[in-house]
């Protein structure tokens, strides 16, 4: 690591700690500098302003949990699980940042502009693989026919509620949420085609799968 890169983990690393504690409306670029334990110069040699720190931040906290949707395809090869899987990943990531935190959200969802363009490109990106998903169902001839970025765009809308910043204020547990919500969702994308038929029983089957111990056997006795 180069002198220059390390410098600008250390504001970075910084920043963030100031951040989740006070905000970043709160926190000054003198205080990221002196917790950096760098001078104020040297920050901007890396930065031009607090809104590009604030920006680059934002921007790494939603890659963050693009990245934890794409690890959720890899466990595995049926399709209507694998978009299951991804946007539960989705709805964990964002809770798990609602754990550290009001002024940790404000990287997700706040007013600056640094965080608006950050969140922008997230959906873009979030509706891209999305509808990758989706195409690759239709492809399999599980998921009913339509335009996949249509599709994606949909879903997008129908997790509203389980985004930033709503999902935070949310009074019942969002991971079942997002769970009942993706059953209806898969319900209509699965579609009526035999794959989709088969996919859709596996489903009920793994839902309905008794997990209480298994009644003893007796035997009926002679007389």
């Amino acid at each position: 690591m180069t002198i220059a890169s390390s410098r600008r983990l250390a504001i970075l690393e910084a920043a963030t700690r100031l951040f989740e504690h006070y905000g970043h409306g709160k926190t000054t670029i003198a205080d990221v500098a002196r917790e950096a334990q760098i001078g104020v110069g040297t920050v901007y040699l890396e930065f031009e302003s607090k809104e590009a720190i604030v920006q680059e931040l934002s921007r790494s906290t939603h890659v963050a949990v693009l990245e934890a949707m794409r690890a959720a395809t890899e466990h595995s090869d049926d399709h209507a699980a694998r978009l299951a899987a991804v946007l539960h990943a989705r709805t964990s990531s964002f809770v798990d940042l609602g754990k550290k935190g009001q002024h940790a959200c404000e990287l997700v969802h706040c007013k600056a502009e640094g965080v608006r363009s950050a969140h922008k490109r997230f959906g873009e990106e979030e509706r891209r693989q999305l509808a990758t998903l989706v195409k690759e169902g239709q492809d399999a001839g599980v998921f009913a026919a339509g335009a996949p970025t249509s599709i994606a765009a949909l879903i997008q809308r129908a997790f509203a509620s389980l985004s930033p910043p709503w999902i935070f204020g949310c009074d019942e547990d969002p991971v079942r949420a997002s769970n009942d919500l993706c059953q209806l969702l898969l319900h209509g994308l699965l579609g009526s085609s035999p794959a989709g038929n088969a996919a859709r029983a596996q489903s009920a089957a793994a839902k309905s799968r008794p997990t209480s111990a298994p009644t003893r056997k007796t035997t009926r006795r002679s007389r």
